[in-house]
């Protein structure tokens, strides 16, 4: 009875989740989705699992093993995935880094968003430290940005004291995997000291992109993300970082 009323509450705060979501960010991406999937599994699972307490419902015990294989097997891989993303985004940043890469994120119109901006302002503390370290702003133009992320990130350095002398733009990237193909493209080299700014969640993504395309040398400054995306941020990534190790696509 206690396991139904906590798949109930998970089921409830799943769903409460998925539209608090929607309301404040928009469904702005497929994998907002999942939370109301996973709201309705759980509430099924719960009813289930209080049908089997009263007697009411007999799950065979071969599909019960079955069951519990699964969700022990998914847990394990999620929580792996978890655990590497969340130690890496915790970690600090190697000092007096040869580049520091910023990577891009969405741009509306001419203006930085809030997770940029966590970016930016994680890049200025760090180039304000490290006087030697120059900084690669990378991010291409896509819809809805009138200027490219590059240019949009250079002139908010630029805004809060960077000499344009240490800035770098590479404006032709659209995901991770070119930002820093096209930025060892342009420093001609992949083995200097490299830090690559991102949001928390993404770090441990991005650095695993850039150890295997030959990067030798690389650690990364996490930034903070907007608080209401953070579980959905989190979670989504375990899975990317799952496709990313099985599959190899980012």
């Amino acid at each position: 009875m206690v396991l139904a009323f906590v798949l109930w509450v998970l089921g409830i705060a799943s769903i409460l989740y998925f539209g608090i979501y929607a309301a404040v960010i928009g469904l702005n991406n497929s994998f907002t989705y999942f939370w109301l999937l996973l709201g309705i599994m759980f509430a099924a699972a719960g009813t289930v699992s209080w049908l089997c307490h009263h007697g009411r419902l007999h799950l065979p015990r071969a599909m019960s093993i079955f069951l519990i294989v699964c969700m022990v097997v998914f847990l394990g891989v999620f929580g792996t995935a978890e655990g590497f993303i969340i130690k890496n985004a915790v970690q600090k940043p190697e000092k007096n880094a040869d580049y520091l890469v910023v990577l891009g994120a969405r741009v509306n119109g001419t203006r930085i968003t809030l997770n940029l901006k966590y970016r930016l302002d994680v890049a200025l503390d760090y180039l304000s430290e490290n006087k030697g370290t120059k900084v690669v702003v990378s991010g291409g133009q896509g819809k809805g940005e009138e200027i490219t992320e590059a240019k949009a990130m250079s002139d908010y350095l630029i805004k809060n004291g960077i000499k344009k002398e240490r800035i770098i733009l590479e404006d032709k990237s659209k995901n991770t995997n070119e930002n820093l193909k096209f930025t060892a493209e342009l420093i001609g080299s992949k083995t200097g000291k490299v830090v690559i700014v991102s949001n928390d969640f993404h770090i441990y993504r991005a650095k695993c992109i850039a150890k295997k395309m030959g990067y030798t040398n690389v650690s990364g400054a996490s930034a903070k993300t907007k608080p209401i995306t953070i579980a959905n941020s989190f979670v989504r990534e375990a899975f990317a970082v799952v496709k990313y190790k099985i599959f190899n696509q980012i």
